[in-house]
């Protein structure tokens, strides 16, 4: 995995932000889809974060990796429109938007794992935002506890036990909706 690294760049100089699109664009995108549920208004907050990390990079001490930094300011930033009551008033889409392309094989292989993703999704998305919003950034944004702890602003041991009990709240939704198990092991 490629990581962005803090350079000395002049004011003004455009060349990070466009790295940082790049590199993080849809791990920044993906986290706001997650608290906002409408992808435009993701997209709309995520141009806000890359403006907003632009502006006050000379602010950026370096303590956590840039991904991890731009998360941050996206949960804060996310959290901020949600507390706006504009969100609201938005109809929230159905997250089709960041389904993932499946290698075509068997048919039937490729709507059976479709569905299972979308109803454990889904099950996510009906969890209270404690746990949701690690669920989200730890397996949808492949952070580390560390790093979910860093963009929380929360203590390392908080964020391992709030994926403990999300896990178990997962499973039971997922039971109470006909669905499998969640398999504890990230992939």
């Amino acid at each position: 995995m490629r990581h962005a690294r803090r350079t000395d760049s002049q004011p003004g100089d455009a060349a990070p932000l466009a790295e940082w699109m790049e590199l993080y664009g849809g791990d920044v995108i993906r986290l706001a889809y997650s608290y906002v549920h409408n992808f435009h208004k993701a997209e709309d907050i995520a141009q806000d974060v890359f403006l907003r990390a632009w502006q006050h990079y000379h602010e950026f001490q370096g303590h956590s990796s840039v991904k991890t930094w731009l998360l941050s300011i996206t949960a804060n930033r996310a959290r901020d429109v949600l507390r706006s009551g504009a969100e609201r008033r938005e109809r929230a889409d159905e997250g089709e938007a960041f389904a993932r392309e499946v290698e075509p094989t068997d048919p039937a292989d490729v709507v059976a794992d479709k569905l299972a993703r979308d109803a454990m999704w889904a099950a996510i998305r009906s969890l209270p935002e404690t746990y949701r919003e690690v669920m989200e950034l730890y397996y949808g944004n492949d952070l580390t506890t560390h790093e979910v702890a860093e963009v929380l602003g929360i203590r390392d041991e908080t964020v391992r036990t709030r994926l403990h009990r999300g896990r178990h709240l997962l499973e039971r939704a997922l039971a109470e909706r006909g669905g499998m198990g969640v398999d504890h092991a990230r992939g």
